[in-house]
């Protein structure tokens, strides 16, 4: 069966390639080191497959038609080349997306997919920064975090599960690492633009550290709106949470204010290698590909 051989989580802020120069010299080292940090386990990982779970910024989620999740299936993904990203054609990994997006209709999570997704720095910059080469298959799991109402934290929570049961059955036998990305407060695009809000960071890091999922899980749109609209894109780190929820975070990097930047610096990852503790259940319950329900609560 697969396996989830690495799983890490960071923020995305588009300055930190678009215009570096604005954070100060000791933060931007931290941040950057941090990458590579991330990138030596998912290089030490030999994954098959990249699953990365992220936000986007009105480039394929638009206010005519506004699913929760998008599962890209295509056996290419177009990058946008904005903030010195490269102009990347991206390999995709259709036979485990269309295997995954018939395994969540079947556990009745009804996702969108698409083939002609186009990448934004939302996936192409932690993409850039993890894996420069290009060389491993990539499933770009895009969540809105853009249009209200949004779907909630328990379901993001949910898709995590459901995410690694299938990775679990899947007979392929494939090698697979989980990246989040986004968040975690900041405000963009209206009156508070730049701000950003450290206590909720230190809340939200602090009680994924501890392993205090129920916590994150049960967050409403009024305490998400804490920090921020940007604060929606911690539901990618919720998911991979979820998915993940049998092995202890590690803090990698955490920087509460980058000035310029207008982020916080927060990365983690998650120790595949040590010892598990019970996995997280879904909110509802999950049945095997083409088999009965696993049973439940």
């Amino acid at each position: 069966m697969s396996d989830v051989v690495a799983a890490v989580a960071t923020v995305h802020a588009p300055f930190i390639t678009g215009l570096p120069q604005l954070a100060p010299d000791d933060q931007r080292t931290a941040v950057y080191d941090g990458f590579a940090r991330l990138r030596e386990r998912l290089t030490a990982a030999r994954p098959d497959v990249l699953v990365v779970l992220s936000s986007e910024h009105i480039t394929n989620i638009l206010s005519t038609n506004v699913p929760p999740f998008v599962v890209g299936i295509g056996s290419t993904h177009a990058c946008i080349p904005e903030f010195n990203l490269p102009d990347a054609k991206i390999p995709g990994a259709p036979d485990f997306a269309r295997a995954f997006v018939h395994f969540a209709y079947e556990n009745d999570f009804d996702v969108a997919h698409s083939s002609e997704l186009v990448l934004d720095h939302g996936v192409g910059l932690p993409l850039h920064l993890l894996r420069p080469e290009n060389d491993v298959p990539v499933v770009p799991v895009l969540q809105n975090t853009i249009w209200s109402p949004m779907h909630t934290a328990r379901r993001a929570y949910d898709f995590g599960v459901l995410l690694r049961a299938f990775i679990e059955q899947d007979p392929a036998g494939r090698r697979v690492a989980l990246v989040a990305a986004g968040g975690i407060s900041h405000w963009v695009g209206n009156a508070r633009h730049g701000d950003l809000n450290v206590e909720f960071d230190e809340w939200f890091i602090g009680h994924l550290r501890a392993g205090d999922l129920e916590a994150l899980r049960t967050m409403s749109q009024e305490q998400i709106d804490e920090g921020g609209d940007g604060a929606n894109e911690i539901r990618s780190w919720i998911s991979v949470a979820a998915a993940m929820s049998d092995c202890r975070v590690e803090s990698i990097v955490e920087e509460s204010f980058i000035p310029g930047w207008n982020v916080g610096g927060y990365q983690v990852a998650w120790d595949v290698a040590g010892p598990r503790e019970a996995k997280a259940r879904p909110t509802s319950q999950v049945r095997p590909a083409g088999g009965e329900f696993d049973g439940g609560h």
